[in-house]
């Protein structure tokens, strides 16, 4: 089983440049979560299809001599077998990395009194995981999922590991072509490799809502939390914006303006994403 499986997304995976078919979720009104916002969508992709997003953004510190950061990120899903996708993500960004919460404490300047950037630093994360989807939308029932990650994070000094869970809820508010919705994504953050003054434990909280407005475009609205270390405010960010399919490319074009509620958290950021809906590779 466990041999067909692997034969079966390594065959996925090399037939995805050649693949041309129709994409089924282009039928259905856009989806109301996922990039560039903060908020993991909690359906997993059927068996043999993928998706491929890339988001770029900018934020600007509240304070500190390096005020500016520049990010990348990739991350690639493909469905294995029916509700169970794999993912394996890259993230990089280069400036004031205090205020990248992905990138975790593991980015302070080390040299600075403070624990704040006295110089521009580049840094990055490494995730693989999986996403399971446990329900589907029915009555009042949610959609339910759930995606575990493990993390590798690079920054100006050590190499430090994160484990990740995170329950992922959707539900539609007002059906139809234009959906009214809602997604909660609720996670724990373990550090496997805790340093003195890091929380081995943090917690976050993301949710959104989005209205379409057209069978392809659709207004969002996020607010994201996540708590850091010790001494530092939670990572608090609101975040307004739009997703808009590209039938033609079968990908939907995502940008976000957000701000930051507290010192600790970006003054501003706006992000730009692109997500290709690959579909079937049958």
């Amino acid at each position: 089983m466990r041999h067909a499986l692997f034969r079966r997304t390594l065959a996925a995976l090399l037939a995805l440049p050649s693949w041309s078919g129709p994409a089924r979720a282009q039928d259905d009104p856009i989806t109301l979560a996922d990039d560039p916002f903060e908020v993991t969508d909690p359906r997993a992709n059927a068996p043999g299809e993928a998706n491929l997003s890339i988001v770029g953004s900018y934020e600007r510190a509240a304070q500190g001599r390096v005020r500016s950061t520049f990010g990348a990120e990739s991350e690639y899903s493909i469905g294995v077998i029916p509700n169970l996708d794999f993912r394996v993500g890259q993230t990089g960004a280069y400036g004031n990395l205090d205020i990248r919460r992905r990138l975790g404490t593991v980015s302070t300047d080390q040299d600075s009194p403070d624990g704040g950037n006295e110089r521009a630093a580049l840094g990055g994360t490494t995730r693989i995981g999986a996403l399971y989807q446990l329900t589907m939308e029915r009555g009042a029932l949610p959609t339910i999922g759930v995606v575990g990650r493990v993390r590798a994070l690079y920054g100006p000094g050590r190499v430090a590991y994160d484990t990740e869970a995170v329950a992922l809820f959707g539900k539609t508010l007002v059906g139809g072509d234009l959906p009214l919705g809602i997604s909660l994504n609720l996670g724990w953050i373990g550090r496997l490799n805790p340093q003195p003054g890091e929380r081995p434990n943090r917690y976050l909280v993301n949710g959104s809502i989005g209205q379409a407005f057209s069978r392809d475009t659709a207004l969002v609205a996020t607010y994201a939390r996540e708590q850091q270390d010790r001494g530092a405010a939670d990572f608090s960010l609101v975040q307004v914006g739009l997703r808009h399919r590209l039938r033609k490319q079968r990908a939907i074009l995502g940008v976000a303006a957000g701000f930051g509620l507290n010192r600790d958290t970006p003054q501003f950021q706006v992000a730009v994403a692109i997500q290709w809906e690959l579909g079937s590779l049958k």
